[in-house]
């Protein structure tokens, strides 16, 4: 789920744009389907292309929030000081070549790898990182500035009192963040307070170093290009390829950079062309004119699928087919980490109606109605490859303790719950579900269909909206809907990414502070553990891990949410390339190890 600015950014909602995550047309959960369709070729000059199709590209500025075609490009324009590996989340070097914290556990020295050089030819040094960071921090154009200034994992920093909307608020003083030069190859950064992710957050993309000055949207610089020009035409970075020609509503062309610090990109050129219509890139890749693709749902068939292989982060690989041109191609899934429910407005909708309808439905039945078996039916808020314990510890948890029946339906508890507050046939509750009608709709429909036949025999008559995204979220915040559908991709791997939604809080969409109770009152006190035990030490993690679990089961006691699906990802690819295995939706979604 975007986050967004102003209004939206202050119900904390989830951001995707530092690492690739379930977005519009990138996962199981967008009836877009498709992220990427990629062909290769070779021109007259003998230059090997890789061909992308990409749903939009606008903006490819770090500090910017993304859709998921300008994503794509960006992941291949800039790079991180750390990154992940293929085989794991723990984050490695990739801009440094070392790094040392305090005793503290506060300020972390990064040093700078040599002779790293942004497209432009400068080359990269510590002052870079520190205006870079300074505009996240201070930029008007920045969209993710709460990355480093709110949260648990924060830098430090000073604010002042300015009026916001008529009120008095506090605010980043420019100039004050605690990132320091110690001298053209080191780096120091002071966190307000220790914090067991961190080196995970100085790997998130809306960190990545751009060339000090070269746009002038903070103090101090009168920048060396418009911001137009840098944001939408030449992004500058240190990645693998360099922007060689943009058409924002057409195609844009990446180039291998030659200067690159890594390993030399597979292909020379990555040429990616804007094809808004899901259909269209489907026909493109049922016709063979591209090698890399993802079907939309409503052309998926789980029958199709065979698999081979499971990897250690739980990726599954095989083949699909056959399409409908007769081949059987490659394929593969994976955990995209996010967690897909819908919301009630704890204000707009009773307690009993919200415990009835969960015990009314069956999560597995969403899975495989709505969204043809790819995916994992959700019973917790935090997806279960972050789970404390893992997937096994999710399904025992929920099998053992998940109250309104796991993998069934409990129709009868449902009703009593209902007739115990007094409802009946002559005495109906009505609601409305509010659903996407831009982000998987025909998947949505369904589901909304079961949830509705199943409404209608414990007395709630459920009525259907459907909005797009953006309508949902702007008439969440306005406390306008009594039920619609939401979902959040985890920005780090801990569960503290997500249950930071479930708790009663000024900003939460379900407004269950509006709705006090037992329940509320202890998910408050678990989320206070959480906050107290943020350190790297086996004992904070287990504090925090026991506090997680309470607050799920207080979640739970109220009903505050009707929890969906867990998404996968998935992609296809033809015999022609040999393209490498996603690894999970906290990876950046590169293409320059595709061979040609």
């Amino acid at each position: 789920m975007l986050t967004t600015a102003g209004a939206v950014a202050a119900v904390g909602l989830a951001g995707c744009s530092g690492e690739s995550g379930p977005s519009d047309g990138t996962t199981a959960d967008s009836d877009g389907g498709d992220g990427g369709d990629t062909t290769s070729s070779t021109d007259g000059s003998g230059t090997n292309a890789l061909r992308l199709s990409i749903p939009e590209a606008s903006n490819f500025d770090p500090v910017q929030i993304k859709g998921d075609g300008s994503q794509v490009v960006s992941d291949h324009v800039f790079s991180e000081l750390l990154t992940l590996p293929n085989d794991g989340l723990t984050p490695q070097p990739q801009l440094i070549t070392d790094y040392s914290v305090s005793d503290d556990g506060r300020t972390y020295t990064f040093s700078l790898k040599e002779g790293v050089q942004f497209h432009d030819g400068s080359e990269l040094t510590a002052q870079d990182v520190v205006y870079s960071w300074e505009r996240l921090a201070a930029s008007e154009n920045s969209q993710e500035a709460q990355t480093i200034l709110t949260g648990s994992f924060q830098l430090a920093h000073e604010t002042t009192t300015e009026t916001v909307d008529g009120e008095q608020q506090e605010v980043y003083e420019p100039g004050t963040l605690a990132v320091e030069a110690v001298d053209d190859d080191t780096v120091e950064a002071t966190l307000e307070q220790p914090f067991f992710d961190a080196l995970f957050w100085f790997a998130y993309g809306s960190l990545s170093p751009v060339p000090e000055g070269i746009v002038g949207d903070i103090d101090g610089y009168d920048g060396e290009m418009e911001y137009s020009t840098f944001s939408a035409e030449q992004p500058v970075g240190t990645g693998p390829y360099s922007a060689d020609s943009v058409d924002i509503g057409s195609e844009i062309t990446l180039t291998a950079f030659e200067g690159y610090h890594g390993a030399e990109p597979g292909p020379d050129e990555i040429r990616l062309q804007v094809v808004q219509n899901a259909d269209t890139r489907y026909q493109r890749a049922v016709n063979e004119s591209v090698d890399v693709f993802r079907l939309p749902s409503s052309r998926f068939d789980p029958s199709q699928v065979s698999i081979e292989e499971t990897r250690d982060l739980g990726q599954e690989v095989g083949s699909y087919g056959p399409l409908s041109n007769g081949r059987t191609v490659n394929y593969s899934t994976w955990d995209e980490a996010y967690t897909a429910y819908f919301i009630f407005d704890c204000s707009r909708v009773e307690r009993p109606v919200r415990r009835a309808l969960n015990y009314a439905v069956d999560q597995q039945n969403f899975v495989e109605q709505g969204f043809k078996g790819v995916g994992e039916p959700a019973y917790h808020q935090t997806p279960p490859s972050v789970y404390p314990g893992g997937k096994e510890a999710y399904d025992r948890h929920a099998e053992e303790n998940f109250p309104y029946g796991y993998k069934e339906a409990r129709i009868d508890q449902a009703r009593s719950v209902m007739q115990e507050a007094g409802y009946s046939d002559s005495n109906r509750y009505s609601l409305t579900l509010t659903l996407y009608n831009d982000r998987n709709p025909d998947s949505y429909s369904r589901i909304a269909d079961l949830i509705r036949q199943k409404a209608s025999s414990i007395f709630v008559d459920l009525s259907i909206e459907r909005a797009p995204f953006g309508t949902i979220i702007e008439e969440a915040v306005n406390g306008n809907l009594d039920m619609y559908t939401l979902g959040n991709g985890l920005e780090y791997p801990s569960a503290a990414d997500m249950l930071k939604f479930g708790r009663p809080y000024e900003g939460n969409l379900v407004r269950w502070r509006e709705d006090p109770s037992d329940a509320s009152e202890r998910a408050a006190q678990a989320w206070s553990e959480v906050q107290n035990n943020l350190g790297p030490s086996d004992a904070a993690q287990q504090a925090r891990n026991e506090a997680f679990l309470r607050m799920e089961e207080a979640i739970w006691e109220d009903a505050i949410y009707l929890t969906n699906y867990h998404p996968r990802g998935q992609q296809f690819w033809y015999d022609d390339v040999d393209v490498p295995i996603q690894p999970s939706g906290f990876h950046d979604r590169l293409y320059d190890d595709v061979s040609l």
